[in-house]
């Protein structure tokens, strides 16, 4: 990867370039430009939040738009890899220059899982009568003062974006501090898990959510 970027790095229309994957984070500049890796990880942070509403719409690039400068990000081998040139410079130089050094890489290597076959279990007819129902457990409802202290946590692990992200998933679940089930903030927790990731890591993001999901579960 870091042959890929120098290579990118190299040419008169781009500036630098750089790439990120879980805690990997790669940069290249040219003598001329370069920007601070906060700056990157402020980068990161707006993809995430851009796949989170894109939802379930599949994309391979995108151009993000500057006053002087542009970002033109890829997908590659489950990474983003990122270019910025500057916005007279057209899309098209770019991504020929970004497609032929890219095509004279060796093909990344997708590993299948293998198919796991499902026995079928004949049902069985039911014999006398059938079991009552259990009555349905009411949920608890988390005091409102837990979301101070979830953001504690996310304050240490991911400083600045920290109430960023916390809020767009508080919108995304559609949780209402003063009336939020157990269930509800759990499944909150691990989309946070999922939005953190990027920034800090899997290894960080699940030692995160173990705090976040043992913090719940002392409130409930």
């Amino acid at each position: 990867m870091k042959e890929i970027l120098q290579e990118l790095s190299r040419n008169d229309n781009i500036l630098g370039s750089f790439y990120f994957k879980g805690n990997e984070n790669l940069s290249f500049f040219t003598e001329a430009y370069t920007i601070p890796e906060s700056r990157i990880k402020r980068i990161a942070l707006v993809l995430i939040q851009t796949m989170d509403a894109l939802g379930s719409i599949a994309f391979d690039r995108f151009l993000l738009e500057g006053a002087d400068k542009r970002v033109s990000i890829y997908k590659y081998d489950g990474g983003y890899l990122g270019v910025i040139f500057e916005s007279r410079i057209s899309f098209s130089n770019v991504d020929d220059v970004y497609q032929t050094i890219i095509s004279k890489q060796p093909a990344v290597e997708i590993k299948k899982e293998p198919e796991k076959k499902v026995k079928e279990i004949p049902k069985e007819k039911p014999v006398g009568k059938p079991f009552p129902k259990a009555p349905v457990k009411e949920e608890k409802i988390l005091s409102p003062s837990v979301f101070e202290k979830m953001k504690e946590i996310l304050s240490q692990y991911l400083g600045d974006f920290s109430e960023t992200i916390f809020e767009n998933q508080m919108s995304d679940s559609r949780i209402d501090p003063d009336a939020a089930s157990f269930s509800k903030v759990q499944k909150m927790c691990f989309g946070l898990q999922k939005a953190s990731s990027m920034l800090i890591g899997p290894s960080q993001a699940k030692e995160m959510v173990d705090k976040l999901l043992a913090l719940i579960k002392s409130e409930k």
